[in-house]
């Protein structure tokens, strides 16, 4: 059943019951909340934006309850797993409101599926993303799809302004740009690197300093991965040394134990040690400097990092980037009165303005929750985006948790609170000592259930909170009644938010605080419910197959299995190894103290 996004709204609200005081106290009165809900009236982005705020909603989110096509976000995984009829019919023109581009991106990926590509298809795609200055998301689809098949120096023009634009992306990068961001660095590499005839020194320092500069999250250790093949790389510029034999020699092993040495996506694979296999026979051959056809830049040369002041910023860069003029805003229904002053106010485009807009640029939803994660962006709701644990030192955990618990208790907002529980956590298992096991933690966890636990429906903010939940359940009758409210959870919302990784993030805490305290049925009923149901290997990065085998190693150190501390110590060795990044690893180090002193 299709729905307006008021309507939805409206119901997230009741279902995690807020209250109409606690929008009124965002500035919204509860006349005009209701004349909104019920369609009479429109409202600025600005507020729409603020209750969404309250509501922990991100716009992608919004998009998926509305069950409208035009507010789906396209991906490679529905492309490329969506039924075919759908797929054909889209391709075709069976909803009005898909843009010429996305019925190409249709077209293709259904060629794709039927094996029958051909060389027209991949030519009106790249001679629409070549006229581009930077590039949306519906853009990066496109140029991922075709990455593969285009030639090199095609393939050159648009990397370059990947690059140019990728820092637009920062702080957000869910599953589904990940998919696309690793395909469109995977193929630079087999294209640029390992095609002998396309080497250059250009080429070869660009591609590594794009990796390397490429925004990432500790969860994506295939990109993580890249990055330090890259970096050693980069040493090679005056022949391959010794250090650096050895260390890619370490790396490589570690990826072939977890089965990432031949690295995969939906679209193609890059065997690394081949690549390194290359560069040992003749890396001079990778730093030389022929006269190219096209040529790349140097990384540093690239335009900086835009800096947007507020909305009205960001669209004024992607109209200029896509070389959208006044009169076409017209057309879509936007007078250039409004548009002009809303470059100039924040506040003051009109949601129903935003979506001609959206339709008008072909942005999808997760390119307005892609600003609003952007870290140099001045908005006023911004707690919940601003601050990105992952990029945060631990020492300051503490500070940022007091910080949201003021904001709460001055604003009442529960996108605060969330933001506090998930710092004062993080700031428990990171830097205090047996903080897993202590009364605080359960204090805390009691907290954080009473809160989800009032909740009909639960968004992905709420399921990043969920991993704290259950550290105060002292028996097996409360892990199952858990259980059962998160696949209630789980059942309401995009699974493509709640993947793999999720659930056994949630499960993972209580688990090991079990085994930390010698509660073995509890431990063992933990096990049970963290089951995974078999998901398709594409879906699964070597991130969620890690934490599988972790759940293994916990399961073998509860049934006192030989040699099974050694293996987790060789397991967290290989993380650290292959994410490059000792934090994480020495944070479960502090954690799992007590079982390496039994």
């Amino acid at each position: 059943m299709l729905k307006t996004i008021g309507q939805v709204i409206n119901d997230v609200r009741r279902e995690k019951h807020i209250s109409l005081a606690q929008i009124a106290d965002l500035g919204i009165s509860k006349s005009r909340y209701y004349r909104f809900i019920d369609g009479e009236i429109d409202m600025p982005m600005f507020d729409i934006m603020t209750i969404m705020d309250a509501l922990t909603l991100s716009f992608a989110e919004l998009g998926q309850l509305t069950n409208k096509a035009c507010l789906q976000d396209i991906t490679l995984h529905w492309l490329l797993t969506t039924d075919i009829a759908e797929l054909t019919d889209r391709a075709n023109g069976s909803d009005e409101q898909d843009t010429d581009f996305r019925r190409l991106i249709f077209a293709y990926a259904l060629a794709l599926r039927e094996d029958n590509i051909n060389r027209d298809q991949d030519e009106a795609i790249f001679q629409r993303l070549v006229t581009l200055e930077a590039f949306t998301l519906i853009d990066l689809v496109g140029f991922a799809l075709i990455a593969p098949t285009i030639s090199a120096d095609k393939f050159k023009l648009l990397y370059v302004r990947y690059a140019a634009g990728m820092a637009n992306f920062q702080n957000f990068l869910n599953s589904d740009i990940y998919d696309l961001v690793l395909t469109i660095h995977m193929a630079a590499i087999d294209k640029l690197l390992l095609q002998p005839e396309n080497r250059s020194y250009n080429s070869t320092m660009f591609v590594i300093e794009t990796v390397l500069n490429q925004y990432t999250e500790p969860q994506y250790m295939e990109l993580r991965l890249l990055q330090q093949v890259m970096q050693l790389l980069k040493t090679t510029t005056d022949g391959v040394t010794f250090t650096t034999t050895n260390r890619m020699t370490t790396l490589l092993l570690s990826a072939k134990t977890h089965q990432i040495a031949v690295m995969t996506t939906r679209l193609m694979s890059l065997d690394l040690s081949a690549l390194w296999t290359e560069f040992q026979v003749g890396a001079s051959k990778f730093w030389v400097k022929p006269s190219e056809h096209v040529q790349l830049p140097k990384f540093s040369t690239l335009p900086p990092e835009e800096m947007f002041n507020h909305y009205g910023d960001v669209f004024r860069w992607i109209i200029k980037q896509k070389h959208v003029t006044p009169g076409m805003v017209v057309d879509a229904g936007v007078s250039t009165y409004k548009l002009y002053k809303a470059y100039n106010e924040n506040g003051y485009l009109q949601l129903e303005e935003l979506l001609k807009l959206m339709h008008l640029l072909d942005l999808m939803p997760s390119d307005i929750d892609v600003v609003l994660r952007r870290r140099l962006i001045n908005v006023t709701n911004s707690t919940w985006y601003q601050y990105s644990w992952q990029h945060i030192q631990p020492l300051g955990y503490d500070a940022l948790a007091r910080s949201m618990q003021l904001k709460y208790e001055t604003d009442h907002q529960r996108k605060d609170l969330e933001a506090y529980f998930e710092f004062k956590a993080l700031d428990g298992l990171f830097v205090h000592q047996n903080w897993l096991q202590s009364p605080a933690a359960a204090e805390l966890s009691k907290t954080i259930s009473d809160e989800l636990m009032a909740m009909e429906t639960w968004t992905y903010a709420e399921f990043r909170v969920a991993r704290y939940a259950m550290l105060h359940i002292e028996n097996p009758a409360g892990i199952q009644m858990w259980a059962q409210l998160l696949n209630r959870a789980m059942r309401k919302v995009d699974q493509r938010y709640i993947n793999r990784n999720t659930v056994l993030d949630i499960f993972e805490w209580p688990l090991l605080r079990a085994i930390l305290l010698g509660k073995r049925e509890l431990a063992e009923t933990l096990l049970q419910v963290a089951q995974v149901p078999d998901t398709d290997p594409a879906d699964v990065m070597v991130f969620g197959r890690g934490q599988q085998r972790l759940f293994d190693i916990y399961a073998a150190i509860l049934h006192d299995h030989p040699h099974a501390r050694r293996d987790l110590q060789e397991h967290l060795s290989d993380f650290v190894v292959l994410a490059g990044d000792r934090k994480f690893s020495d944070a479960y180090q502090k954690i799992l103290r007590p079982l390496w002193e039994e």
